[in-house]
C-alpha cells in the first residue's frame, strides 16, 4: 500500500517555472539537470515497483522525517512486520569505482558518498526506535535504477549494499510476499508522525526579473493568439483553453514566490493581464481555497501540483485542449 505518493520537490518545480520565465544562469541550469535526472531515477524505481507489487507491506515514497531535532530525507522507506527497508535512489549513469570508502567516476574522486547517506538515514530511524523504546529492524540498500550505470568494486560490504538495474525488479518482487499486519501498522504509524514538510528550500524568484504573460504548454513559446475560449500558440500551432493557461499560471505564482501571497491582482500582474479579471475571479475560486475577505483576501491551491488539478477537472471541461507537439 502506498501511503505518500512522490512528487516532483518544490526545488524542481520552481526551477522548472523559472526556465520558462527567463534565462537560467549555467549553475541554475546545472543544478535543474541534476533534479530532473533524480526525479526520473526515482520514477523508475517507482513504476519497475508498481509493476512487480507491493503486496501488503507500507510503501512511503519522498518524505521527510523529523527524529530527535533534525530532519532527514527519504526517498523511499518499506515498511513489513519485519521492520523498516531504507531505499537510497541514485540515478548515476557511466562508469563509477568504489575502493578504499571513496567514489570515482573514471579517475575524478566524487565527493558524494551514497553509502554514508544511507548509512545516515539508517541511524535516524534506528535512533527513532531507541526514543519509542521499540523492537524493530532497520536495513536498506543503495538502488541504481539507470541502465547506463556501471560499478567497478571489491568491496563486498559495499557490494551487499547495492542495488543495480538488472537486480532491480527481482529485489522489488521480494516485498510481495513479506507479510505486514499489525505490528506493520505500528511502525507506519510512528513515521507518519514525523512527516514535515521540506525545511531547506525556501527560495523565491524576483517579480520583476521573470517574463509576465502566458506560454504554450506544448513549445513554451509566448506568442498566443487570443480567441473567445482558446489561446493558440503562433509558433507551433497548439491550441488551449484559457483555463488551462490560468491554471499553469497559478502553479507557476505558487512555485516560483513561495514567501508572496497570491491574489487576484498579482495574479493579473504575472499573466500581464491576458486573461480578464471576471475569468480570473472564477478560476481562482475553483482551483484556490479563498482567504479572508475583501481587499486582504488571497488563495491557497487546492492541489498540489498543475498536474494533480488539470487531471481532476479536465474530463468535465467542455472544451478540450489539442497539442500539436
Amino acid at each position: 500500500m502506498i501511503l505518500s505518493h512522490r512528487t516532483a520537490s518544490a526545488e524542481l518545480l520552481f526551477y522548472r517555472a523559472l526556465v520558462k520565465r527567463r534565462r537560467l544562469s549555467s549553475e541554475e541550469a546545472k543544478i535543474l539537470s541534476v533534479l530532473e535526472k533524480g526525479f526520473s531515477g526515482e520514477c523508475e524505481y517507482d513504476r519497475i515497483f508498481d509493476s512487480a507489487g507491493h503486496g501488503s507491506v507500507f510503501v512511503f515514497r519522498d518524505i521527510y522525517l523529523k527524529i530527535d531535532g533534525a530532519v532527514a530525507q527519504y526517498d523511499s522507506l518499506i515498511v513489513s512486520d519485519d521492520g523498516i527497508v531504507v531505499n537510497e535512489i541514485k540515478n548515476y549513469s557511466d562508469l563509477y569505482r568504489y575502493e578504499n570508502g571513496k567514489w570515482y567516476i573514471r579517475k575524478s574522486e566524487v565527493s558524494e558518498d551514497a553509502l554514508s547517506q544511507l548509512r545516515r538515514a539508517m541511524g535516524k530511524l534506528i535512533k527513532m526506535r531507541y526514543l519509542v523504546r521499540d523492537e524493530f529492524s532497520v536495513t536498506g540498500k543503495i538502488v541504481f535504477p539507470n541502465i547506463e550505470f556501471r560499478l567497478e568494486t571489491r568491496d563486498e560490504a559495499l557490494r551487499d549494499s547495492v542495488v543495480l538495474r538488472s537486480e532491480l525488479r527481482h529485489y522489488l518482487m521480494q516485498f510481495k510476499n513479506i507479510y505486514a499486519g499489525r505490528f506493520a501498522e505500528k511502525i507506519a504509524a510512528l513515521i507518519r508522525e514525523r512527516i514535515v514538510a521540506n525545511p531547506y528550500f525556501d527560495k523565491s524568484a524576483d517579480f520583476s526579473s521573470v517574463k509576465k504573460g502566458l506560454y504554450c504548454g506544448a513549445c513554451g513559446g509566448f506568442e498566443l493568439e487570443l480567441y473567445h475560449y482558446h489561446l493558440m500558440c503562433q509558433k507551433c500551432g497548439s491550441c488551449e483553453k484559457k483555463e488551462t493557461h490560468l491554471l499553469r499560471a497559478i502553479y507557476d505564482f505558487k512555485s516560483l514566490f513561495l514567501n508572496e501571497k497570491l491574489t487576484k491582482q498579482r495574479l493579473l500582474q504575472f499573466i500581464n493581464y491576458k486573461i480578464s479579471e471576471r475569468t480570473v475571479y472564477r478560476l481562482l475560486n475553483k482551483y484556490c481555497n479563498r482567504l479572508s475577505s475583501g481587499p486582504g483576501s488571497y488563495y491557497t491551491t487546492k492541489y498540489l501540483s498543475f498536474d494533480q488539478a488539470y487531471e481532476k477537472h479536465e474530463n468535465l471541461n467542455r472544451y478540450k485542449d489539442k497539442s500539436l507537439v
